[in-house]
């Protein structure tokens, strides 16, 4: 009777070790783009993977809106170079990506040095799931060219913030004069959305209106 408890005791242990790293398996594209995960916890690298797989899993199906409407706004193929679609979106922003840390401030993300992204409390804490995939695509285009940095919101500034309604933009760092910047890319992939139907169109069109309303044209 001795012998069987130990027995089954032995396989209890080996099946809950099987679960617990079963659990915390990272998914496969975090080494393959040899992405550096750090001081986050294990709830927000399971946020972090399911932000990326929702982005991947996206397929355009029937337009929802006016074709003629799609054909004067949409700008995703013209940025990113490629017809719209979860899969080669998801690459597009891994490619972009040399690490993730976390650190316990105010913003929801920030690229620093092309590439080496920091996730703020906001970012896992109060974002929604399109806001998450909205801001890493948005910071993903600052690793590019010379990084597209922001400049500041111009004097009188009439729009607020969809995401930080606390923050008042008005000569904050949180507009473009470039038309090919970060707010143009979160723009782009928002209106496919919004096209398409995806996810939650409601509040994918108020993003979208939110977002490109911080293309200022340069003077």
């Amino acid at each position: 009777m001795m012998k069987i408890t130990i027995l089954s005791a032995s396989i209890f242990l080996l099946c809950l070790t099987f679960d617990t790293e079963s659990a915390l398996s990272r998914e496969p594209y975090w080494k393959e783009h040899q992405i550096e995960l750090s001081g986050l916890a294990e709830e927000q690298v399971l946020i972090l993977e399911s932000t990326i797989n929702q982005l991947s899993s996206l397929e355009p199906g029937e337009l929802k809106i006016n074709k003629r409407g799609y054909g004067r706004l949409s700008r995703f193929k013209e940025l990113f170079g490629f017809p719209f679609n979860g899969k080669d979106l998801s690459r597009w922003l891994l490619t972009r990506i040399e690490s993730i840390s976390y650190q316990n401030t105010w913003t929801t993300a920030v690229n620093q040095n092309q590439g080496s992204f920091m996730a703020g409390d906001f970012f896992f804490t109060k974002a929604t799931p399109i806001e998450r995939i909205y801001t890493l695509i948005h910071e993903a285009r600052h690793s590019d060219d010379d990084g597209y940095k922001h400049i500041r919101c111009p004097d009188g500034f009439k729009y607020i913030s969809s995401r930080q309604p606390e923050m008042d933009l008005e000569r904050e760092p949180a507009c473009d004069d470039n038309n090919k910047g970060a707010y143009s890319f979160q723009a782009a992939f928002l209106f496919e959305l919004f096209a398409y139907g995806l996810l939650d169109q409601g509040e994918v069109g108020l993003l979208y209106n939110s977002s490109i309303s911080r293309l200022v044209p340069s003077k």
